[in-house]
């Protein structure tokens, strides 16, 4: 007879160990070396449970046991019954410690998924040795800029030695944990990750200041940290799909929600400290005159606007004399 179904011990993955192949019903699961499949679980009874045709369709039934059989959220008691078509999703089952998985032979296959570990070994690498070579100077060139000429020489060995520890220790991290969750290491995967995260990094770091330099728009520079907790969110949401690709639906939302709640506390701590969203109350990144795009601003111009500016300032100082001065006469009268 051909095969009817296929029930699978699958581990914490979802990765099949074992496949007794179903020819005839019913099906019997237990200890005993007389069931069909065989399981080596002191947490599951001698005979606990058979799996029978009936109407057209499964009926699962419990035999005689303490610890029942749990399906999804419901856990089946002796004599208890579930029972759901051959064409359905594979049922899915925990016995004592041991996790079941039958599949129907009529079950309707979902499409097969690419499998980026097809490509070739040069192909994969390519890319990673670029966003490497392209993170390594921009950090190179940031180090030249800020460096005195003495000093550049043990700035940039630094440089490069701190770089090869931060790569090794993060992805070695990333690494260890893919491997105990999935069995493979994926390091290829999160050194991408981690070199493309470092360029968007330092991307959205200094090209927000650079055009709002060029285009007197000082609220890009102001805000420009939305950006930076985007990429991060971004980047932690590739690490862990390196770690579990089953969920990517549930690791978008965690790291959407993560990177919103990030935003909404600076914002709110901005607040507290300057009385404004954005963190800075004015540029501080100045670059050279052959960047600028914007028209240039009359004296006669910027003169009214500083002069729009007095009497706030003046009203702040108010209160800040003000409070000074209460301050003041609190500790004279102490």
């Amino acid at each position: 007879m051909g095969a009817l179904a296929v029930i699978e011990t699958v581990d914490r993955d979802g990765q099949a160990r074992h496949a007794v192949i179903v020819r005839r019903w019913p099906l019997r699961v237990g200890r005993a070396l007389d069931n069909h499949l065989v399981l080596s679980d002191s947490y599951v009874a001698a005979h606990h449970f058979h799996v029978e045709a009936a109407d057209g369709g499964l009926q699962l039934t419990v035999d005689e046991t303490d610890n029942g059989v749990q399906i999804g959220r419901r856990r089946l008691r002796s004599g208890e019954q579930h029972r759901w078509a051959p064409d359905e999703a594979p049922l899915e089952m925990i016995v004592g410690r041991t996790r079941l998985r039958l599949r129907c032979a009529v079950e309707v296959l979902p499409a097969e998924l690419p499998l980026a570990g097809l490509a070739t070994r040069s192909r994969r690498w390519v890319p990673s040795l670029v966003a490497a070579c392209v993170l390594l100077a921009a950090l190179l060139f940031i180090t030249f800029l800020d460096t005195d000429p003495d000093a550049l020489g043990r700035a940039s060995a630094g440089l490069l030695l701190a770089a090869l520890a931060t790569t090794a220790l993060w992805c070695g991290l990333w690494a260890m944990l893919s491997k105990t969750f999935t069995r493979q290491a994926r390091f290829g995967w999160h050194l991408r990750v981690f070199l493309f995260a470092g360029i968007a990094g330092l991307a959205v770091d200094h090209v927000p200041s650079l055009l709002a330099f060029a285009l007197s728009w000082s609220w890009l520079s102001s805000f420009d940290f939305i950006a930076l907790y985007a990429v991060a969110a971004l980047a932690l949401y590739y690490h862990l799909l390196g770690v579990d690709l089953t969920r990517p639906r549930f690791l978008r939302i965690g790291a959407a929600a993560g990177a919103a709640f990030a935003m909404a506390l600076t914002l709110w701590s901005n607040v507290q400290r300057n009385e404004r969203f954005g963190e800075e109350l004015y540029m501080s990144h100045l670059y050279a005159p052959v960047f600028r795009l914007a028209p240039a601003v009359s004296l006669d111009r910027y003169l009214e606007g500083v002069a729009a500016l007095q009497s706030r300032l003046d009203e702040k100082a108010k209160l800040v004399a003000g409070g000074d001065a209460t301050e003041g006469r609190d500790g004279d009268s102490d």
